[in-house]
């Protein structure tokens, strides 16, 4: 078995004769039956698979709930259980069945497959689609719905379910499976339970998918964005006492490239001393996007109907985020140039108590919404203290690298050049990287990164050429979520740096796949 995909908790894994995970398994010609109580019997997925013995007296609200044999753990009755009970389950599977076996939730419905294969669940069965064809119903887009005909619904609602778990496995190989459990829970309370609860363990274990996010109020929750909510804490101006200057978002990402943000930057840097504001663009459902975090996961990588109208929900969000960034105690004064989301966003920040200035721009990329924002400005920064470029490339750095990493000093003492968006530099260990959304490291970056404790892959003595195949790993240090930044040592030295591909236990588990996609070579 092959890894070649992972979303949230969920897997897709090649396992050769054209099979793929998560995967449909048909009761009467791939399951059978255990004829006595030593036995669990067996699967077919590809080839026969033993099944471990059931429990006596199985009860749902009693462990144990995974029930293991040598490949296959079976996940019993999670069409019963609470769903802050399969969210729990789901934070341990990999701990107790390990990668190498495949977890089976027998008898689940349709509806709940997406949410249950995003939480780590590889092989489902039909059970529920032999219950319901026997009554009149016919599955369609995954729901029942009743039937009058008198067609054969058991192969017609057979067809339908491969057609299901086909939109699954494409949804985790295009890195759409979040989106996919978000419309399956819009209709059904017990898969947006289930998907309520799953965000705390999503956000400790779930993977980063650089893909877009097509937002909506369910992205509040989303794992990916929280996680950028919560690592602004760790963010700083670039300089103290600057003047914060709001702006709203734009439809392309990152917002400098697009052409209104384009036009604001040309408008103030006519004004002296420009280099003292501090551009921080406010949208949904992110919050907050300072401007070096922009081409950041996933504020580069999310698109959103904008109405102009924000939610309370969204409004308490903003909130959050300012208490996290404290802008009192780090700016003079703050500019709101943010159109239709001017109002709130000066309410907030003189809730904070943060001198504003509204400019009360409808249109703020406008001509008039121009000299209204080059005139404030210019009001705003005379006296303040001038900041040099200089000054202003360390400043991000350090922003950026916090952002980046809980202990970033093995860049920021480095020496720091160039300038925003992707010239900045840290010495020879690191550039910007648009791939990477942040600072990419290189070798001797790599080298600083594993010395201070980084995520650190211990491989076979090998010559290393291309990218690191699970096969070669044989341990780790330090630890990482799919899609983070790793270096590789081998024979007690460092020898590449690149984007982690598998979790950790995963690597060493796994013999097949791409483990890390090196990025640099010794």
């Amino acid at each position: 078995m092959e890894p070649v995909g992972h979303e949230g908790l969920g897997r897709l894994l090649d396992l050769g004769e054209n099979l793929r995970t998560p995967h449909i398994v048909f009761r009467k010609e791939d399951l059978n039956e255990a004829t006595d109580l030593e036995s669990g019997g067996s699967i077919v997925v590809g080839k026969p698979f033993d099944l471990p013995p059931k429990p006596l007296g199985l009860d749902s609200e009693k462990e144990p709930y995974l029930h293991l044999s040598e490949n296959i753990a079976v996940l019993d009755n999670a069409s019963s259980l609470k769903p802050q009970k399969i969210v729990e389950i789901a934070s341990k599977i990999r701990k107790e069945a390990g990668y190498t076996r495949l977890v089976y939730a027998p008898a689940v419905e349709p509806s709940e497959m997406p949410i249950l294969a995003y939480l780590g669940v590889d092989i489902f069965d039909d059970l529920s689609v032999e219950l319901r064809s026997s009554t009149g119903w016919l599955l369609e887009d995954g729901h029942w719905v009743k039937n009058q005909s008198n067609d054969d619904l058991t192969s017609i609602n057979r067809e339908e379910l491969k057609r299901w778990l086909s939109k699954i496995r494409s949804s985790i190989s295009n890195g759409r499976l979040r989106e996919f459990v978000e419309r399956t829970s819009l209709h059904n309370p017990r898969v947006s339970q289930i998907l309520h609860h799953s965000t705390k363990v999503l956000i400790e274990k779930g993977a980063k998918i650089h893909t877009p996010i097509r937002a909506n109020a369910l992205s509040l929750q989303n794992p990916s964005v929280i996680d950028f909510q919560k690592r602004l804490s760790r963010f700083t101006p670039p300089v103290e006492n600057m003047v914060l200057l709001v702006l709203p978002c734009s439809a392309r990402k990152p917002y400098f490239k697009s052409s209104s943000h384009k036009r604001f930057f040309n408008a103030i840097r006519e004004v002296d001393n420009y280099l003292s504001l501090h551009i921080i663009s406010v949208t949904s459902p992110l919050g907050l996007v300072p401007r070096e975090l922009e081409f950041c996961y996933p504020a580069a990588h999310y698109d959103i109907a904008v109405t102009g109208v924000w939610s309370p929900t969204e409004v308490e969000m903003i909130r959050r985020q300012l208490s996290r960034i404290e802008p009192e105690k780090h700016y003079s004064q703050a500019i709101v140039h943010a159109g239709s989301s001017s109002e709130i966003m000066a309410s907030l920040l003189k809730e904070r108590g943060l001198d504003t200035i509204d400019t009360k721009a409808e249109r703020p990329s406008s001509f008039e919404g121009l000299e209204v924002l080059q005139n404030v400005a210019r009001m705003s920064l005379n006296g303040t203290k001038p900041v040099n470029s200089k000054q202003r490339a360390k400043g991000e750095a350090i922003g950026l690298a916090n952002f980046q990493y809980s202990n970033s000093d093995f860049l920021t003492t480095s020496e720091i050049s160039g300038r925003m968006p992707y010239k900045l530099r840290c010495g020879d260990l690191a550039a910007i990287s648009p791939v990477v959304g942040g600072f990419g490291l290189t070798l001797n970056g790599g080298k600083a990164y594993a010395s201070n404790g980084g995520a650190t892959i211990k491989a076979e003595n090998f010559k290393l050429v291309g990218d690191l195949f699970a096969v070669g790993v044989k341990g780790y240090e330090g630890d990482w979520q799919i899609g983070d930044q790793v270096a590789i040592e081998q024979n007690n030295e460092i020898t590449a740096v690149g984007i982690a591909k598998m979790n950790p236990e995963e690597m060493v588990s796994m013999k097949r796949g791409i483990a890390v996609e090196v990025r640099h070579h010794a």
